[in-house]
């Protein structure tokens, strides 16, 4: 699974800095799409009209050719746009066409021309974030080339600024912001690139986790500064099969949906999947996302999962998909994969519930331990989960806490009383499934 990749068992470590920092409320989620999800059966300016047969109202507008840039192509695409009512919140720039960091300052002088050329663009579309990839990791992989981009990404948040654009760079795999440690130095420089108005970051967990990177860890390091995200699936298995569809490949969507809801980010999130001209692709990406995206409440997430809305208590009655799912994988005793499957939800939650999450996924490794014979981490596991858990009892989410806890801490007594020795006799029947009560 793509967990592997992106996610260690790291579920006794304290979480990411930041990541619980000034987050209290959920933001609704909608869904967008670039026009790069037309390519290349679509021109870039009928892409808002064959959106809006699609019944996509926002469009990320990603500029292909030289000529796409010129002034009357963008008037073009900006009376699509209005013509078939669709919202261009942001620009995406070819970054081929901006050589920056090239030897030759004609090429450099004339890519901040063109640049300038797509904040135009920006302006006449009503566009507020311009994306732009950044050097690739060579150009930015040593210290001269690190603060050359410094001090390029300061210029550009700038002159983005100054027209009241503010720059996006995204963490493309390939790029000098492809892993959490990048993102987490560039932060520290932010106070000589750009105020939060002029340069922020595009969240793209495909691009994260081709990178290898955590997504959940690249946007808490990302903290306020999201200003854009893009979406596509990924295959873990067949890193050919690039920017896939949400839903088919491995990527955790419900977690994340709920992780980018809760950095604060208010915008669309943009489909970068080919989506093609009919409804097959839209309706596959919907089937898979709304139902998760209607999980996204826009309150604050904790034990009980209520709120005030139209003078009605709303509650939370259920687990959120991938704890659900995590669930599912405890009792088949494929305890690894509920590993995976919770550890992505505890990334993603930002009240005290996570704490539950916690509390499950570390019983389900203690007991990968027990199975696997490794006494000290059967023990060690199971006592701080059961720790967790204990305070979310009787129940929680419908979960059956309280008989969880029970039985979890009876096998707990029975291994401590084997002791290393005679792990091998535990008896792997006594091992308590998760089950539900209702409230």
């Amino acid at each position: 699974m793509v967990a592997d990749l992106l996610l260690e068992i790291s579920s006794i470590e304290d979480p990411w800095s930041g990541e619980q920092e000034g987050v209290h409320h959920l933001r609704a989620v909608r869904l967008g799409a670039s026009s790069g999800a037309f390519y290349p059966h679509t021109p870039t300016e009928q892409t808002p009209l064959v959106a809006a047969r699609l019944g996509i109202s926002a469009v990320e507008i990603m500029l292909q050719t030289l000529g796409e840039y010129d002034p009357a192509f963008i008037r073009q695409v900006a009376e699509n746009a209005a013509a078939a009512g669709v919202q261009i919140p942001s620009v995406h720039s070819l970054t081929r066409l901006h050589p920056f960091f090239d030897p030759y300052p004609r090429r450099v002088e004339e890519a901040h021309a063109l640049f300038r050329r797509a904040i135009d663009a920006c302006v006449k579309l009503g566009a507020k974030v311009l994306v732009w990839h950044g050097p690739n990791r060579t150009q930015a992989g040593t210290d001269e080339g690190w603060e050359r981009f410094i001090s390029v990404s300061h210029v550009l948040a700038e002159t983005c600024g100054a027209a009241g654009i503010t720059l996006g760079i995204e963490n493309v795999s390939y790029g000098p912001l492809a892993r959490v440690r990048d993102i987490a130095n560039f932060v520290r420089r932010l106070k000589d690139i750009g105020s939060q108005r002029q340069v922020g970051f595009v969240f793209d967990p495909f691009q994260a986790a081709e990178a290898g990177a955590n997504p959940f860890l690249m946007l808490a390091a990302m903290g306020n500064r999201v200003v854009n995200v893009h979406i596509s699936d990924y295959r873990e298995h067949d890193r050919a099969a690039r920017h896939l569809l949400p839903g088919d490949g491995n990527l955790p969507w419900s977690a994340l949906l709920r992780s980018i809801a809760g950095s604060g980010y208010g915008g669309a999130i943009m489909i970068e999947g080919p989506l093609g001209t009919d409804r097959t692709g839209i309706a596959r990406v919907r089937q898979t996302l709304d139902p998760l995206i209607r999980s996204v409440f826009p309150f604050d997430p904790d034990a009980y999962r209520y709120d005030e809305v139209d003078d009605h208590a709303v509650t939370m009655i259920g687990p959120p998909a991938g704890v659900l799912k995590g669930i599912a994988l405890f009792n088949e005793r494929a305890f690894y994969e509920q590993h995976e499957e919770i550890e992505a939800e505890w990334h993603a939650e930002r009240g005290p519930i996570r704490r539950l999450y916690q509390g499950l996924l570390q019983i389900g490794i203690g007991f990968h331990h027990a199975l696997n014979d490794n006494y000290q981490g059967a023990v060690a596991l199971l006592t701080d989960g059961i720790a967790k858990t204990a305070d979310f009892q009787p129940y929680a989410l419908g979960i059956d806490t309280g008989k969880l806890v029970s039985e979890a801490k009876a096998c707990l007594d029975r291994i401590v009383a084997l002791g290393p020795e005679r792990i091998a006799d535990f008896d792997h029947a006594t091992i308590p499934t998760i089950t539900f009560t209702k409230v």
